[in-house]
């Protein structure tokens, strides 16, 4: 009720700063890797913008350009995530410290757990608030969707492999790759062009009542 799938104008540069620097903490790697100016530090900048264009996508300026509608459950799961990111960030940092290895490995699996019961929540309310023109508003629950099904596979082919596993890790790398890369770039590049879309509509809706 109250509910609504058009992007409103408070959306427009919201989300498209949002959806930018979405895209940008995940081209950030492959950049720095190039440049070689950034050394160990590129992963925290990658991890803020993440988590910053995480926490505009869920307050926006108002109500309308929140993807969550600013409703508490979608809201606040939205926020853990972002604030869980940067915990996590900080934690993998320290799995370069030989005494922490076996202690990252197990939470490795926690952080996994975490994320995904986080991001199920918020995606959930995403498609439930309205704020996002349908069938965008499911884009974020499919990404989930399918970065749980591949580390499934994953999980699958390090099983199947047993003391051969070491031959699939290449393939093992690629599809987690894939999919760590795809799916931000995709709700990226989505939100920008529905606020994109929408401030074109705007703008002819001007020109005719002028």
């Amino acid at each position: 009720m109250g509910e609504t799938n058009a992007v409103t104008s408070g959306s427009k540069q919201v989300w498209i700063v949002a959806g930018a620097l979405l895209v940008g903490s995940v081209l950030l790697g492959p950049l720095v890797q190039i440049g070689s100016f950034l050394g160990p530090t590129d992963g925290i900048l990658a991890t803020f913008l993440s988590v910053f264009s995480i926490a505009l996508f869920a307050i926006g300026s108002d109500r309308s350009s929140s993807v969550t509608a600013r409703r508490p459950l979608g809201t606040g799961s939205l926020i853990a995530l972002g604030i869980w990111m940067t915990i996590s960030s900080f934690v993998r940092g320290l799995a370069t410290i030989p005494a922490a290895v076996e202690t990252f490995l197990s939470f490795g699996y926690i952080d996994l757990l975490i994320q995904f019961v986080l991001a199920a929540i918020a995606t959930t309310q995403i498609a439930r608030a309205g704020t996002v023109p349908r069938p965008w508003n499911l884009a974020p629950l499919w990404v989930v969707a399918v970065t749980a099904a591949s580390w499934v596979v994953q999980q699958i082919i390090v099983v199947a492999a047993g003391s051969n596993v070491s031959l699939f890790i290449p393939i093992i790398f690629i599809l987690d790759g894939w999919v760590r890369v795809v799916g931000p770039v995709l709700l990226g590049i989505v939100a920008i062009a529905l606020a994109s879309r929408e401030s074109a509509v705007a703008a002819s809706v001007r020109e005719q009542e002028s």
